[in-house]
Protein backbone atom coordinates (compact mmCIF):
# COMPACT_ATOMS: atom_id res chain seq x y z
CA UNK A 1 0.00 0.00 0.00
CA UNK A 2 3.03 2.08 1.02
CA UNK A 3 4.50 1.76 -2.86
CA UNK A 4 1.03 2.72 -4.24
CA UNK A 5 0.95 5.99 -2.19
CA UNK A 6 4.41 7.05 -3.21
CA UNK A 7 3.49 6.45 -6.94
CA UNK A 8 0.73 8.51 -7.04
CA UNK A 9 2.57 11.10 -4.71
CA UNK A 10 5.36 11.27 -7.59
CA UNK A 11 2.67 11.25 -10.52
CA UNK A 12 1.04 14.08 -9.20
CA UNK A 13 4.19 16.21 -8.74
CA UNK A 14 5.36 14.85 -11.97
CA UNK A 15 1.58 16.46 -13.52
CA UNK A 16 2.44 19.65 -11.76
CA UNK A 17 6.31 19.64 -12.90
CA UNK A 18 5.45 18.55 -16.53
CA UNK A 19 4.44 21.75 -18.09
CA UNK A 20 6.89 23.41 -16.54
CA UNK A 21 9.82 21.35 -18.18
CA UNK A 22 7.71 20.85 -21.47
CA UNK A 23 7.79 25.00 -21.91
CA UNK A 24 11.31 25.23 -21.42
CA UNK A 25 11.98 22.01 -23.74
CA UNK A 26 10.18 23.42 -26.54
CA UNK A 27 12.66 26.39 -27.76
CA UNK A 28 15.59 23.10 -27.89
CA UNK A 29 13.27 21.28 -30.39
CA UNK A 30 13.86 23.94 -33.19
CA UNK A 31 11.38 23.58 -35.98
CA UNK A 32 10.80 20.38 -37.78
CA UNK A 33 8.58 19.24 -40.72
CA UNK A 34 5.03 18.03 -40.11
CA UNK A 35 4.96 13.78 -40.97
CA UNK A 36 2.10 11.42 -41.42
CA UNK A 37 1.85 9.22 -38.30
CA UNK A 38 -0.59 6.62 -36.48
CA UNK A 39 -1.03 7.63 -33.08
CA UNK A 40 -0.32 3.88 -31.42
CA UNK A 41 -1.96 2.44 -28.77
CA UNK A 42 -0.62 3.74 -25.21
CA UNK A 43 -0.47 0.68 -22.95
CA UNK A 44 0.45 1.07 -19.22
CA UNK A 45 4.08 -0.66 -19.65
CA UNK A 46 5.56 2.26 -22.32
CA UNK A 47 3.39 4.87 -20.25
CA UNK A 48 5.97 4.27 -17.54
CA UNK A 49 9.13 3.42 -19.94
CA UNK A 50 7.82 6.99 -20.59
CA UNK A 51 8.12 8.21 -17.70
CA UNK A 52 11.36 7.00 -16.56
CA UNK A 53 13.35 8.75 -19.45
CA UNK A 54 11.07 12.26 -18.64
CA UNK A 55 11.62 12.49 -15.17
CA UNK A 56 15.42 12.56 -15.04
CA UNK A 57 15.22 15.08 -17.84
CA UNK A 58 12.60 17.05 -15.49
CA UNK A 59 14.48 16.91 -12.86
CA UNK A 60 17.35 18.05 -14.22
CA UNK A 61 15.41 20.93 -15.21
CA UNK A 62 14.01 21.81 -12.31
CA UNK A 63 17.21 22.18 -9.59
CA UNK A 64 18.63 24.00 -12.74
CA UNK A 65 15.79 26.51 -12.02
CA UNK A 66 14.15 26.45 -15.37
CA UNK A 67 10.98 26.53 -13.71
CA UNK A 68 11.54 29.63 -12.26
CA UNK A 69 9.12 32.73 -12.54
CA UNK A 70 10.71 35.79 -10.60
CA UNK A 71 7.21 37.83 -11.39
CA UNK A 72 5.10 34.98 -9.79
CA UNK A 73 7.65 34.82 -7.15
CA UNK A 74 7.73 38.92 -6.69
CA UNK A 75 3.97 38.59 -6.00
CA UNK A 76 2.69 41.16 -8.58
CA UNK A 77 -0.39 39.49 -9.01
CA UNK A 78 -2.98 41.21 -10.17
CA UNK A 79 -1.83 44.52 -8.26
CA UNK A 80 -2.04 47.62 -10.31
CA UNK A 81 1.06 49.51 -8.53
CA UNK A 82 3.45 46.56 -8.86
CA UNK A 83 2.61 45.62 -12.27
CA UNK A 84 2.98 49.38 -13.31
CA UNK A 85 6.65 49.13 -11.69
CA UNK A 86 7.28 46.75 -13.78
CA UNK A 87 6.08 48.25 -17.06
CA UNK A 88 7.46 51.59 -16.57
CA UNK A 89 10.68 49.69 -15.58
CA UNK A 90 10.77 48.60 -19.30
CA UNK A 91 9.28 51.26 -21.11
CA UNK A 92 12.20 53.18 -19.86
CA UNK A 93 14.92 53.62 -22.45
CA UNK A 94 17.47 53.93 -19.72
CA UNK A 95 16.26 50.36 -17.71
CA UNK A 96 18.56 47.76 -16.65
CA UNK A 97 16.71 45.59 -18.76
CA UNK A 98 18.86 46.45 -21.93
CA UNK A 99 16.18 47.11 -24.61
CA UNK A 100 16.64 50.42 -24.75
CA UNK A 101 13.64 52.49 -26.20
CA UNK A 102 12.24 49.14 -27.94
CA UNK A 103 8.84 48.72 -25.93
CA UNK A 104 8.13 52.24 -25.95
CA UNK A 105 8.66 52.73 -29.76
CA UNK A 106 6.49 49.84 -30.69
CA UNK A 107 3.38 50.74 -28.01
CA UNK A 108 4.05 54.49 -29.38
CA UNK A 109 3.67 52.52 -32.97
CA UNK A 110 0.76 50.42 -32.59
CA UNK A 111 -0.94 53.56 -30.74
CA UNK A 112 -0.39 55.47 -34.20
CA UNK A 113 -1.72 52.75 -36.37
CA UNK A 114 -4.95 52.37 -34.81
CA UNK A 115 -5.31 56.03 -34.04
CA UNK A 116 -4.89 58.36 -37.16
CA UNK A 117 -5.02 61.34 -34.87
CA UNK A 118 -2.16 60.19 -33.25
CA UNK A 119 1.30 61.62 -33.92
CA UNK A 120 3.90 59.40 -35.32
CA UNK A 121 5.93 59.57 -32.03
CA UNK A 122 8.46 56.33 -32.93
CA UNK A 123 11.48 57.85 -33.34
CA UNK A 124 14.16 59.70 -31.01
CA UNK A 125 13.03 58.14 -27.85
CA UNK A 126 16.17 57.57 -26.29
CA UNK A 127 16.61 60.21 -24.09
CA UNK A 128 12.75 60.12 -23.17
CA UNK A 129 12.21 60.10 -18.75
CA UNK A 130 9.37 57.77 -17.24
CA UNK A 131 7.90 58.17 -13.90
CA UNK A 132 5.41 55.92 -12.00
CA UNK A 133 3.02 57.09 -9.57
CA UNK A 134 3.47 60.75 -10.24
CA UNK A 135 1.57 64.11 -9.74
CA UNK A 136 2.00 65.41 -12.84
CA UNK A 137 1.55 69.61 -13.30
CA UNK A 138 1.33 70.80 -9.49
CA UNK A 139 -1.84 68.44 -9.64
CA UNK A 140 -2.93 67.56 -6.24
CA UNK A 141 -5.85 65.59 -7.37
CA UNK A 142 -4.86 63.40 -10.19
CA UNK A 143 -2.08 60.82 -10.04
CA UNK A 144 -1.01 59.14 -13.09
CA UNK A 145 0.48 55.94 -12.99
CA UNK A 146 3.11 56.29 -15.47
CA UNK A 147 4.20 59.56 -17.07
CA UNK A 148 6.54 59.48 -20.32
CA UNK A 149 8.09 63.11 -21.16
CA UNK A 150 9.87 63.29 -24.62
CA UNK A 151 11.43 65.81 -26.30
CA UNK A 152 7.89 67.34 -28.17
CA UNK A 153 5.60 65.49 -25.84
CA UNK A 154 3.87 64.46 -22.74
CA UNK A 155 2.48 60.79 -22.22
CA UNK A 156 0.38 59.79 -19.08
CA UNK A 157 -0.35 56.09 -19.45
CA UNK A 158 -3.41 55.07 -17.24
CA UNK A 159 -3.50 51.15 -16.32
CA UNK A 160 -6.12 48.84 -14.98
CA UNK A 161 -6.25 45.34 -14.26
CA UNK A 162 -9.42 44.52 -12.30
CA UNK A 163 -10.89 47.31 -11.95
CA UNK A 164 -12.65 50.09 -14.12
CA UNK A 165 -12.06 53.43 -14.55
CA UNK A 166 -12.87 56.43 -12.41
CA UNK A 167 -15.96 59.11 -12.95
CA UNK A 168 -14.66 61.28 -15.87
CA UNK A 169 -10.67 59.94 -14.71
CA UNK A 170 -9.51 59.94 -18.58
CA UNK A 171 -11.42 63.62 -19.41
CA UNK A 172 -9.48 64.26 -16.09
CA UNK A 173 -5.92 63.11 -17.46
CA UNK A 174 -6.82 64.73 -20.86
CA UNK A 175 -6.83 68.19 -19.04
CA UNK A 176 -3.82 67.85 -16.87
CA UNK A 177 -1.83 66.07 -19.86
CA UNK A 178 -2.64 69.37 -22.09
CA UNK A 179 -1.91 72.12 -19.08
CA UNK A 180 1.57 69.78 -18.86
CA UNK A 181 2.32 70.28 -22.55
CA UNK A 182 1.42 74.22 -22.42
CA UNK A 183 3.78 74.50 -19.13
CA UNK A 184 6.84 72.41 -20.56
CA UNK A 185 6.21 74.02 -24.59
CA UNK A 186 6.25 70.53 -25.78
CA UNK A 187 4.12 69.52 -29.13
CA UNK A 188 1.95 66.90 -27.55
CA UNK A 189 -0.37 66.01 -24.50
CA UNK A 190 -1.27 62.52 -24.88
CA UNK A 191 -2.94 60.01 -22.71
CA UNK A 192 -2.80 56.04 -23.15
CA UNK A 193 -5.46 53.84 -21.65
CA UNK A 194 -4.33 50.21 -20.74
CA UNK A 195 -7.12 47.66 -19.38
CA UNK A 196 -8.88 44.22 -19.99
CA UNK A 197 -12.41 46.47 -20.18
CA UNK A 198 -12.79 49.74 -22.72
CA UNK A 199 -13.59 52.76 -20.87
CA UNK A 200 -17.24 54.39 -21.24
CA UNK A 201 -17.33 56.71 -23.99
CA UNK A 202 -13.72 57.71 -23.71
CA UNK A 203 -12.47 60.98 -24.92
CA UNK A 204 -11.05 61.42 -28.75
CA UNK A 205 -7.43 62.02 -27.30
CA UNK A 206 -7.11 59.10 -25.37
CA UNK A 207 -5.60 55.86 -26.80
CA UNK A 208 -6.53 52.43 -26.05
CA UNK A 209 -4.56 49.84 -25.71
CA UNK A 210 -4.84 46.13 -23.91
CA UNK A 211 -2.45 43.92 -21.86
CA UNK A 212 -2.77 41.64 -24.64
CA UNK A 213 -1.22 44.07 -26.83
CA UNK A 214 1.54 44.93 -24.64
CA UNK A 215 2.61 40.62 -23.90
CA UNK A 216 2.34 40.25 -28.28
CA UNK A 217 4.60 43.17 -28.38
CA UNK A 218 7.14 41.37 -25.94
CA UNK A 219 6.57 38.36 -27.22
CA UNK A 220 8.36 39.68 -30.10
CA UNK A 221 11.50 40.34 -27.96
CA UNK A 222 14.90 38.06 -28.01
CA UNK A 223 14.24 35.07 -25.52
CA UNK A 224 17.77 34.51 -24.95
CA UNK A 225 19.56 35.93 -22.33
CA UNK A 226 17.92 36.50 -18.55
CA UNK A 227 16.69 39.67 -19.84
CA UNK A 228 14.91 37.92 -22.35
CA UNK A 229 14.02 34.88 -20.03
CA UNK A 230 12.13 37.42 -17.32
CA UNK A 231 10.91 39.85 -20.23
CA UNK A 232 9.21 36.22 -22.00
CA UNK A 233 7.75 35.61 -18.23
CA UNK A 234 6.31 39.26 -17.45
CA UNK A 235 4.59 38.90 -21.26
CA UNK A 236 2.93 35.16 -19.89
CA UNK A 237 2.20 36.81 -16.92
CA UNK A 238 0.08 39.80 -18.13
CA UNK A 239 -1.48 37.30 -20.39
CA UNK A 240 -3.18 36.28 -17.46
CA UNK A 241 -5.36 39.46 -16.86
CA UNK A 242 -7.53 38.62 -19.65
Amino acid sequence: MNNINIDINNDIMLCRRLPALLNTMRPLLGRHDLVSFCVPDIMPERIGELTNIIMPLHNQAWERGDAINIWDVAGLKYNEGRNSAVLGWLLDPQGTHGWGARLLRDVLRLAGDRYPHWPRLDKDLNTVSVVTECWPAGSTTERVDIAVDGDDFVLFIEIKIQAREGRQQLARYVKVAEAKRQITGRQHGLVLYLSTIAPVDPPEEVALMTWRDVADILAQFPKGGFNGAITQQFAQHIRKFH
